[in-house]
């Protein structure tokens, strides 16, 4: 029976400064990022607050902070203890409010849009279904300069059958008076017309002729 290799088990690797600096910034962007990640948790976990700097080789400065690092720093500065930092529980509820009316007038917002939104599919379908005048639809804009005359030249024929049509109303109501009419007379085919009216008055009423 063959023995299986045997295991040498986890082993602690040295920590050392490492000698290649592409290997040196790769390495202290995936570490920072564990340790925000790490003190992070802690705040959530536990309810602490915390704040955490880093300085690059190159000088640059890293931060992490809850509930912000500047509180956190000139609590340590000028010695507070939690117990004297009630402006930090006021900044707190500042912070849930702004939280709570942000998320209100978002969720406002989105109903603006909707009924934004709404109205602008009304409107299209009053196009569609020819509400409103033509000519308030806008011009095409690939419509060259032949086509825009031949619309011109539409555009004054229909104004000048409106006004024909309109010369035309107007005189009706005078031309109806001036022409014959026939008025029944009782029942049956008698008619009188307007025309055999006698001048000659009888007993102060106007004598009809009938037709």
């Amino acid at each position: 029976m063959t023995k299986g290799k045997k295991s040498i088990g986890r082993q602690r690797i040295e920590i050392k400064e490492l000698d290649d600096r592409g290997k040196q910034q790769v390495t202290f962007s995936k570490r920072r990022t564990g340790l925000f990640k790490k003190a992070s948790e802690l705040c959530v976990l536990c309810g602490a607050e915390v704040a955490v700097f880093v300085f690059s080789q190159k000088k640059n400065m890293y931060s992490f902070g809850h509930p912000n690092v500047e509180t956190i720093l000139e609590r340590y500065l000028d010695g507070k203890t939690v117990s004297d930092s009630s402006s930090l529980s006021q900044e707190l509820v500042s912070v849930d409010e702004f939280n709570r009316q942000y998320d209100q007038l978002q969720k406002e917002l989105e109903k603006e849009k909707m009924h934004l939104a709404e109205i602008e599919e009304m409107n299209k379908k009053m196009k569609n279904t020819n509400f409103g005048f033509w000519w308030d639809e806008p011009l095409d804009e690939n419509m060259g300069l032949e086509e825009m005359e031949q619309y011109m030249k539409a555009l004054q024929e229909v104004r000048r059958k409106v006004g024909a049509r309109i010369e035309e109303l107007r005189i009706m109501p005078r031309t109806s008076l001036m022409q014959p009419m026939n008025m029944p007379m009782g029942l049956g085919n008698d008619f009188v017309n307007v025309n055999s009216w006698e001048s000659n008055a009888c007993g102060g009423f106007v004598c009809w002729n009938n037709m």
